[in-house]
């Protein structure tokens, strides 16, 4: 096989090219932290790495909807406190007025405070995280309940509202929080108890009297004990959350890592490799100038 110079000299400029994306792939790793300038320099990490990317996103999104499902349960196991402290109230203010010793105008009085904190559980049924009822159900822009009349004739008109929130906390993993105003407050008996003792309280009521006082009191009973089992389901629910928000950020950790080890470059090595790369690329441009610069008259002198 016949080698000409014009043959040398493509593969020296072959060889020339070769160092220059070589030392050009070097020097991006260096200056972007990547092992991977494109999916082509390795596939199968290049998927990975796409696939994680695309896992982290989800974590995050899954960490945001337990963010906020936490804030509707922490509300939720504030409502029930005060609804917890609410009963307690109404059952002293009914023991009181329940003794013989007990007559129309401490009844009265009684009953005014009654009537305050009947408001203060409707308040509480109506009770807004941001711009939606927290016991709305699925009608989060309608106010749950109202209150109406006093005395004999107090009561309440509500939307009847139903339907708990589900949010993904996972891969195929859902938590339903808060419970609706229909779980809170009629299935409970909380307003017809309090309204219950409101009306054994007033004169002009069929049931005023010691009679219809104990009967509201057992509501009360009934009513408190209802609402702490609601407590119970909320803190349930609080310690899954926790409990996932702990997993979710150490897989988030672990796979981080995972992602980090395929694409970031370790910046002692590339640079090694980049100072190679040159001194690779100047000892070709040398011997390609040496080569290149030789001609047959060298020889005939």
């Amino acid at each position: 096989m016949r080698i000409t110079s014009n043959m040398i000299g493509a593969q020296q400029m072959a060889a020339l090219q070769s160092n220059i994306q070589l030392m050009s792939k070097a020097s991006q790793q260096v200056t972007s932290g990547k092992r991977l300038t494109q999916a082509s320099d390795d596939p199968t990490a290049a998927t990975n790495i796409m696939e994680s990317a695309s896992s982290l996103r989800a974590l995050d999104q899954y960490k945001t909807n337990i963010q906020r499902a936490s804030s509707r349960v922490g509300m939720e196991d504030s409502v029930l406190q005060q609804l917890g402290n609410i009963l307690t109230r109404a059952k002293e203010l009914g023991l009181s007025q329940a003794a013989g010793t007990a007559d129309s105008q401490s009844r009265s009085v009684a009953n005014a405070e009654v009537q305050q904190l009947f408001q203060q559980i409707v308040s509480l049924g109506n009770t807004k995280l941001g711009d939606e009822y927290l016991f709305g159900g699925n009608q989060t822009q309608t106010a749950p309940f109202s209150a109406t009349g006093s005395g004999a004739t107090l009561d309440y008109t509500t939307t009847t509202p139903q339907g708990q929130r589900s949010i993904q906390i996972g891969d195929g993993q859902t938590l339903a929080v808060a419970h609706d105003g229909k779980q809170m407050m009629l299935d409970t008996g909380v307003l017809d108890a309090v309204k219950q003792l409101s009306r054994a309280l007033d004169p002009t009521s069929t049931t005023y009297g010691q009679d219809g006082i104990n009967a509201a009191m057992m509501s009360l009973d009934g009513a408190f004990n209802a609402v702490q089992t609601l407590v119970g389901d909320v803190g349930a629910q609080g310690k899954q959350l926790d409990s996932t928000q702990a997993n979710l950020d150490a897989y988030k950790t672990n796979l981080t890592t995972f992602k980090s080890d395929l694409e970031d470059v370790d910046i002692e090595t590339a640079v090694t490799d980049l100072t190679n790369r040159q001194v690779a690329y100047q000892a070709a441009m040398l011997a390609t100038s040496k080569v290149m610069g030789l001609t047959l008259a060298d020889y005939l002198k």
